[in-house]
């Protein structure tokens, strides 16, 4: 095993959060060209508001457009949702990727970020964790093509962490807090969902606040995104 890949499985051993992989593998991808690095999550529910969830190692204008689902038609994000093949971008206005949607591109070329690379984990229709690299400069179809089995290690790695972590967390909801978070991420209030599954509000509230201090979330928000980034309401 190269020092390389020791570094990334130690790094990613000790990782307790998502925010901890990201960085560990952001010092591991430097070396190969990419400066930034960053996880999507793409969950099915609620099914009028699918949930997304994404960490990035810049906070810069290109994350927070990708943070409020600004991205999710793009070729890297429309290939990476229905294969777990590698994508890449060349970074040009030469670029085939560049072609086929250049309004956005040049939009993302004008954040600082140009040449990347992606792969994604496909669990369900609709459901994906997507690991992906970027550089703010353009990179040649070679240079992807010779670094693309070292980052096919990096990906396969970092989304076995995720899983991992996802998998271990030894929390459990009721069938009831699942039932009121399910709805809660749905956008209903405590009093729509009381009438719903014909309980009272104050009822909806408790398992709310149970689930919540389960989930060690702040607010009901928080703790549906936990529920969900933990597999535990489907």
């Amino acid at each position: 095993m190269n020092n390389w890949q020791v570094d990334l499985f130690t790094g990613l051993g000790r990782a307790d959060t998502v925010q901890d992989i990201v960085d560990v593998t952001a010092k591991i991808i430097k070396p190969i060209g990419f400066e930034y690095c960053g996880f999507r999550l793409l969950f099915p529910l609620p099914l009028s508001r699918p949930q997304l969830i994404t960490t990035y190692t810049a906070e810069d204008e290109m994350y927070e457009k990708e943070r409020n689902g600004g991205y999710l038609e793009t070729p890297m994000s429309v290939h990476c949702s229905q294969s777990m093949t590698p994508f890449v971008w060349e970074g040009t206005t030469e670029d085939s990727v560049f072609k086929q949607m250049p309004e956005v591109f040049e939009e993302y070329y004008g954040y600082g970020h140009r040449g990347g690379w992606a792969q994604s984990l496909i669990e369900k229709q609709n459901m994906y964790s997507l690991f992906y690299a970027d550089s703010s400069t353009s990179m040649t179809a070679a240079h992807l093509e010779r670094v693309t089995l070292k980052m096919e290690w990096v990906a396969t790695a970092v989304l076995s962490r995720l899983n991992q972590i996802k998998h271990t967390s030894g929390i459990q909801l009721s069938l009831r807090e699942k039932e009121v978070l399910r709805w809660t991420g749905d956008g209903k209030t405590a009093d729509q969902i009381a009438e719903i599954l014909m309980l009272s509000p104050s009822t909806i509230n408790f398992h709310l606040r149970k689930a919540m201090q389960k989930l060690d979330a702040p607010n009901k928000t928080a703790a549906v995104v936990r529920a969900i980034f933990l597999r535990l309401l489907f």
